[in-house]
């Protein structure tokens, strides 16, 4: 459903932690509505030679934040789901923590926004940093066994450029393709 001015309650934001995850998608989604509602009416009475201009020209930042913000909406709508109906119980505690660390970043990222549109407070805009390190210190014990769950093996650490990045990259290798240098180039 596509929201209104007129159907936002602005209040005085919210001062609670950034562990609310039901309350940060709310504000994920409403954010998204608003910028593509700013949007919608800044380019609804342009022909379409205008609508191009406006939109690869003069609102050029407005159209980036609409799309930063339906993708990070579409990205925790697909990790709640995937977390919270269809992952395995045991392994629902640490992705859990994962994504209320994404949801935080998010957060931060935008805080301008979400300061300036009373969806948080200053006092919870600071909280968002103790939060954070709260869940990174929960989730570095298991870094170890997050990091070997890609399923990354020695072969592939043994690349040039995953021992020693600083050799790697002082000298043009065409990119480990010396064989096909010809192609490349």
């Amino acid at each position: 459903a596509v929201v209104s001015t007129q159907s936002v309650h602005y209040g005085r934001g919210k001062a609670g932690s950034g562990r609310d995850i039901s309350y940060i998608r709310n504000i994920l989604r409403i954010r998204e509505q608003l910028l593509f509602l700013e949007l919608a009416k800044k380019i609804k009475d342009c022909d379409r030679k205008e609508r191009f201009a406006l939109w690869a020209e003069q609102e050029q930042d407005l159209v980036q934040h609409a799309a930063r913000a339906y993708s990070e909406k579409l990205i925790s709508d697909l990790c709640y789901e995937k977390i919270y109906e269809r992952a395995d119980v045991e392994l629902q505690p640490i992705l859990k923590k994962l994504y209320n660390l994404y949801l935080i970043t998010v957060l931060q990222d935008d805080i301008g926004y979400f300061i300036s549109n009373n969806f948080i407070t200053r006092k919870g805009a600071k909280a968002l940093k103790k939060d954070f390190n709260e869940l990174v210190a929960e989730i570095a014990p298991h870094s170890l066994n997050l990091a070997n769950g890609f399923g990354i093996t020695e072969e592939m650490l043994s690349a040039p450029i995953a021992r020693d990045w600083v050799t790697f990259n002082s000298y043009d290798n065409a990119g480990e393709m010396k064989e096909f240098e010809d192609r490349v180039r």
